[in-house]
């Protein structure tokens, strides 16, 4: 009963991928870039609440990406 649990790994599994968050900041550039040309050109009105939206949901799908979609442990109880 106090025998260690064993893990089967593929053999062929591939490496995870760390090639790095250059994808993020250049969304993050282009995002910021977006937002000044808007704001200058336009000011604030319905439009400018619904780039706040996508800005809301980029910055959700970066950290589900970022964290493979888990609670980090700081969150944890």
């Amino acid at each position: 009963m106090n025998e260690p649990r064993i893990i089967d790994h593929d053999p062929d599994e591939p490496p995870p991928d760390r090639t790095g968050n250059s994808v993020y900041w250049a969304g993050l550039v282009i995002l910021v870039a977006i937002w000044a040309v808007y704001l200058f050109l336009k000011g604030v009105d319905w439009e400018s609440v619904m780039l706040g939206g996508l800005t809301g949901g980029m910055f959700v799908i970066i950290m589900i990406a970022y964290t493979g979609n888990k609670v980090p442990k700081w969150m944890r109880r």
